[in-house]
């Protein structure tokens, strides 16, 4: 008995790992298109109304009487830009196991993901909090100039640390890698047209880094963001069609 029964137990548990692996794509999937729902949610929300992303180079003096004169469609545009970025975090959770990944692959872009999600966050969360309350001293007539100096520094200073937290470690570094790695498997597994493309999408967020050192390109930079969305988006395509 104990010997006819070990290859019903083997497919058994076979089953069990496949079916493990379709719910887990499956839930990807649906994070994935939420997080890409959050992310163009965040830009028509934003785009008519501070003109983003081309007003993150707009000086304190304009940007910040706009940031209160427009403060539910900022707060909400950040908010649902938020989600996106938190959602990435269990995203990174679910996809080694719908891909069934190595513990080693699986670890790093478990890792990657994670950091990428996180440190986006962490750069988003200065419009929900700080620049606003810079906003309403920034307008207040009884703020002296000198102390309108002192805001504009701070807004200033705030806003390279934490745009080079989230752009560009959170996606040109973080995302980049996490992409790499996911497109490295999906290659191996035989998706390779959606992995190729995974290659190109991480390319151009590697291409981002050297704004560190002060080699910007605005186009580049809104490409780079524009073609991981749509990848995201096929990938939660190939997840739901995952068997």
């Amino acid at each position: 008995m104990t010997y006819l029964s070990t290859p019903n137990a083997a497919s058994a548990s076979a089953l069990t790992a496949k079916d493990q692996a379709s719910f887990h794509g499956r839930l990807a999937a649906g994070l994935l298109i939420a997080q890409f729902i959050a992310m163009w949610a965040a830009f028509f929300i934003l785009a008519p109304s501070i003109n983003w992303p081309a007003s993150l180079d707009e000086p304190p003096a304009i940007i910040l009487p706009l940031i209160l004169e427009q403060s539910v469609p900022v707060f909400l545009g950040y908010l649902s830009y938020l989600i996106h970025a938190l959602l990435l975090i269990p995203i990174a959770a679910l996809i080694p196991a719908a891909l069934k990944m190595g513990v080693g692959m699986g670890r790093n872009a478990l890792a990657f993901g994670v950091l990428a999600g996180f440190a986006k966050a962490l750069g988003i969360t200065r419009w929900l909090f700080l620049m606003p309350a810079l906003a309403t001293s920034f307008v207040d007539p009884a703020t002296s100039e000198g102390s309108r100096a002192a805001l504009a520094a701070i807004y200033e200073a705030f806003n390279a640390y934490a745009g080079g937290v989230g752009e560009i470690l959170g996606v040109g570094l973080f995302a980049g890698i996490w992409t790499i790695l996911m497109s490295a498997t999906l290659i191996r597994s035989g998706a390779r047209i959606l992995g190729s493309a995974g290659v190109g999408a991480a390319i151009l967020l590697f291409s981002t880094l050297p704004s560190v050192i002060g080699i910007e390109s605005p186009v580049l930079l809104t490409l780079s963001g524009i073609l991981w969305q749509l990848w995201t988006f096929a990938l939660a395509i190939f997840f739901w069609r995952l068997r």
